[in-house]
């Protein structure tokens, strides 16, 4: 019997409601500039849309920034957060995810500004 995922809820700020679930991580290697990172996969539904891949990358580049900025790397826990406020924050902002699914990125320009919401220090 195979595993059965459980949808969460989420209403974008662009008025579509979502549906989604994580999926999983695994590491790349991203081309235009972008660099070595990892993907967390994420099933996204919206408002009774079709099911698609949303990949969040969060490039290694911002986590070697944090390490050197905080003087520690990120927890497993802290990194899967990292990853669903990016989430939370394409929903809210993009109005057409599909279109845009593999170029949403946590990079140095944005890494601090998502944690600080979670008290992430």
């Amino acid at each position: 019997m195979g595993t059965r995922r459980r949808y969460r809820y989420y209403a974008g700020e662009t008025g579509t409601s979502y549906q989604y679930f994580f999926a999983g991580k695994r590491p790349v290697r991203r081309p235009g500039g972008l660099g070595k990172g990892s993907d967390f996969i994420f099933v996204v539904r919206g408002d009774q849309s079709p099911p698609f891949v949303l990949r969040i990358f969060v490039a290694e580049s911002a986590l070697t920034a944090w390490r050197r900025d905080h003087s520690r790397e990120l927890d497993s826990n802290e990194l899967y957060a990292l990853a669903k406020m990016r989430l939370f924050r394409a929903f809210d902002e993009v109005e057409s995810l599909v279109q845009e699914r593999l170029n949403i990125v946590v990079d140095e320009q944005n890494l601090e500004d998502l944690l600080a919401p979670l008290g992430v220090v």
